[in-house]
C-alpha cells in the first residue's frame, strides 16, 4: 500500500473532508466521516500555527485548508484500523493459531478492502465498521448470554455504521435475524426458543437504540449549525430521472406533461423539464430549482432556499416514481442481477482506481478545486503516475474473478453441506443466512434509488470476506473431531 497516494472520489470525498458543517456533511453525507477526517489534517495545521500563534485560527465554519501530512495521517490511521477489525475478525472467528493463520491469508486475498481504506471517502470507514460489526455479531452469536459490554458494543458499532453511510440501516438486521432463524430452528424446545426469542428483542431494542442516539444527533446538529433538517432522498433518486431522454421525443414530452399536471406547485411544474435538461452531479439539479425560487422570492437565500429545493426535488422524484417511465423498473432489476451475478471484485478495484484518476482531473479542470487541491501530492501528475503502476500490480489490481453474489452462494452451500455433516456449528450457519439476507438487501435498497455503479457492491466484498472466515473458523469443528476420534481409537 507504500506504492499508492492518498486516493481522492470526486466531489464526495473533497467536500466529506473540506466542506464546514451543513447540508453536505450533515444530511447528505451523515456526520461522522466529515468530522473524523478532518481531525488529522486540523491537528498538523495547528502544529504548524504554533510556530506563528497570530496565523494560527480556528473557525469551524470555514473549508478545511488541507495539507499533505494531514492526509498522510488519516489514510494510515485508515489502514490500521482496518487491521485492527480484522485482526479482530480473525480472533472471534477461531481460537486455534493454524486456522487463525489460513483466515488471515484469505483476508490478505482481498486488497478491494485495502484499496478503499486508500480513499478520502466515508466508504472507507464505512468498510471498517462493517468488518467490526460482523466481529461482534460472531461473539455474540456463540455466546450463551448477551453480556452487557456485548451489547454496548453492538450498540456503538450500529451508531457508528449509521453515522457513516445511510444504507447502514440494514446492518440493523443482522443479529435479530440471527436470533429469528434460532427461534424458528428451536420451535419444539420451549426453552432454547424462548432464550433466542428474548435474544431477538434485546438486539432489536438495541438497534432502535442506536438509531433514535442517530437521528437526535443529526437533528441536534441541525439546530446547533442553523441547518434546516430536511430529507435528501432526491440527491440519489435524481439521477434515474435521465431515463426519461430513452423515450421516444412523443412519448416524451407527453410524459412530461403528466408530470406537471400532477404537480400542485408551480415551481415544481417549471423545474421538471428544467431539471431534465441539467445533466450530471445532482447539484446542477439543486442550482436549475434554487434559480426557479429566487426568480419568485429574491429575498429567500442561504440555508433557506437549499432546503426549499430539496423540497422541490424530493417532489420531483416522488411523483417519477408514482407515475414511472417505462425504464425505470427494467433498470432497477437489471442493475439489482448484475450487482449479485456478474460484478467482481477486480470489477470493483479497477472502478476505484478510474474514479481516482478522473478525479485528479476534475480538481484539475476547477479553478476552485484546484485552489484547495492543486498544492498535493495526491494531487498531482506523480499519483496519476503511481495509480497507473497500482493497476499494473497483481496483488493491487485484484484477482478475484467470480461475482460477489456467486462467491457467497458458494460460502453459504459449503455451511449447509458441513453443517449437515456435524461439522459445523448452528449459530455460525444462522450467522451466514443473515448476512446473505443483508447483502441482497443492501443491493436491493441500493440500487432502488440511484443506479449501478461497481462501486455500490462493495459491501458484497465485505460481507464475502466476513463471511469466509465465519466458514473457516468451521474448522476448529473439524480439529476438534479429529482429535477426539484420535483419543477413542487409542
Amino acid at each position: 500500500m507504500l506504492n499508492l497516494p492518498v486516493l481522492w472520489r470526486d466531489y464526495d470525498g473533497l467536500g466529506q473532508i473540506t466542506a464546514p458543517p451543513g447540508h453536505l456533511t450533515i444530511l447528505a453525507f451523515p456526520p461522522l466521516y466529515p468530522f473524523l477526517s478532518r481531525l488529522p489534517v486540523l491537528f498538523v495545521s495547528a502544529l504548524s500555527g504554533l510556530a506563528h500563534p497570530h496565523s494560527l485560527e480556528i473557525n469551524i465554519n470555514r473549508p478545511v485548508l488541507l495539507n499533505n501530512l494531514g492526509l498522510v495521517l488519516l489514510v494510515a490511521a485508515q489502514q490500521l484500523a482496518l487491521l485492527f477489525a480484522l485482526a479482530l475478525l480473525v480472533v472471534k472467528c477461531s481460537r486455534r493459531p493454524l486456522v487463525r493463520c489460513v483466515i488471515i491469508v484469505v483476508l490478505l486475498c482481498h486488497p478491494v478492502l485495502f484499496v478503499i481504506a486508500q480513499f478520502v471517502s466515508s466508504e472507507a470507514l464505512a468498510t471498517i465498521l462493517a468488518i467490526t460489526l460482523i466481529a461482534i455479531a460472531v461473539h455474540l452469536a456463540s455466546e450463551d448470554e448477551l453480556t452487557r459490554n456485548g451489547l454496548i458494543a453492538l450498540g456503538l458499532c450500529l451508531y457508528a455504521n449509521v453515522m457513516t453511510r445511510h444504507n447502514a440501516l440494514v446492518y440493523f438486521v443482522v443479529l435479530p435475524l440471527v436470533f429469528l432463524f434460532g427461534t424458528i430452528t428451536f420451535l419444539p424446545d420451549q426453552r432454547k426458543r424462548r432464550a433466542h426469542f428474548r435474544k431477538f428483542l434485546i438486539t432489536s431494542a438495541v438497534g432502535a437504540a442506536a438509531f433514535i442516539a442517530a437521528k437526535l444527533t443529526v437533528l441536534d446538529l441541525c439546530l446547533a449549525f442553523h441547518e434546516p433538517y430536511r430529507s435528501v432522498i432526491g440527491r440519489s433518486l435524481i439521477y434515474r430521472f435521465d431515463l426519461i431522454d430513452r423515450m421516444p421525443a412523443e412519448e416524451k414530452a407527453a410524459y412530461l406533461r403528466k408530470l406537471q399536471t400532477s404537480a400542485s406547485d408551480p415551481i415544481t411544474k417549471q423545474a421538471i423539464p428544467a431539471v431534465l435538461m441539467a445533466k450530471g452531479y445532482w447539484g446542477n439539479s439543486m442550482r436549475v430549482i434554487k434559480d426557479l425560487i429566487q426568480l419568485q422570492d429574491k429575498r429567500l437565500g442561504g440555508k433557506k432556499v437549499d432546503a426549499r429545493a430539496d423540497h422541490y426535488l424530493n417532489e420531483i422524484c416522488q411523483l417519477c416514481y408514482q407515475a414511472p417511465p417505462p425504464a425505470l423498473f427494467a433498470d432497477i432489476r437489471a442493475a439489482i442481477v448484475h450487482s449479485l451475478s456478474r460484478t467482481t471484485p477486480s470489477d470493483i478495484i479497477q472502478f476505484l482506481y478510474q474514479n481516482a484518476k478522473r478525479s485528479l482531473a476534475l480538481y484539475r479542470s476547477s479553478s476552485d478545486l484546484r485552489k484547495k487541491t492543486g498544492h498535493l501530492a495526491s494531487c498531482s501528475a506523480d499519483a496519476d503516475f503511481q495509480i497507473h503502476r497500482a493497476e499494473e500490480r497483481w496483488w493491487l489490481r485484484g484477482f478475484d474473478p467470480i461475482p460477489c453474489g456467486i462467491t457467497f452462494s458458494v460460502i453459504l452451500a459449503l455451511a449447509i453441506i458441513l453443517r449437515s455433516l456435524g461439522r459445523f456449528q448452528g449459530d455460525a450457519l444462522r450467522l451466514l443466512l443473515a448476512l446473505g439476507v443483508v447483502n441482497v438487501l443492501m443491493m436491493v435498497g441500493t440500487l432502488s434509488l440511484t443506479p449501478y455503479i461497481p462501486r455500490f457492491v462493495l459491501p458484497s466484498c465485505v460481507i464475502n470476506a466476513g463471511a469466509l472466515a465465519i466458514l473457516l473458523g468451521g474448522l476448529d469443528n473439524l480439529f476438534s473431531s479429529r482429535l477426539l476420534s484420535q483419543k477413542r481409537s487409542t
